[in-house]
C-alpha cells in the first residue's frame, strides 16, 4: 500500500511511509496527525478532500504551511512572532 505525500514544492509524491504529520491545503495549515481540531473536524466533514500529508516538518514549511496553533502552539506562536515583524 502506498500513501501520497506532499513534497517541499507543494507536489504530491508516492511513498511507502505514511507521513509524520498532516495538514489542510485550503488553509495551508500543518500539525500532528492527532490534532484534536483536525480530528473535530474530520467528524464534521468536508475536511478530507484537503487533508495532505507531510514526512516531516521541514518538508511541510517549505512548502508553504504554518503551524497549527492548537497542537503545535510553541511552534505557532514562534511562527506568529516572525510573520508580525
Amino acid at each position: 500500500m502506498g500513501y501520497t505525500l506532499i513534497s517541499a514544492d507543494g507536489a504530491p509524491y508516492e511513498s511507502s511511509s505514511p507521513g509524520s504529520l498532516g495538514g489542510h491545503r485550503r488553509s495551508r495549515i500543518y500539525g500532528e496527525l492527532d490534532c484534536p481540531s483536525a480530528r473535530r473536524a474530520i467528524l464534521a466533514g468536508g475536511y478530507i478532500r484537503h487533508r495532505v500529508f507531510f514526512v516531516d516538518e521541514r518538508t511541510a514549511v517549505s512548502a508553504g504551511y504554518r503551524p497549527c496553533a492548537r497542537c503545535m502552539p510553541t511552534k505557532y506562536a514562534a511562527w506568529k512572532a516572525a510573520s508580525d515583524d
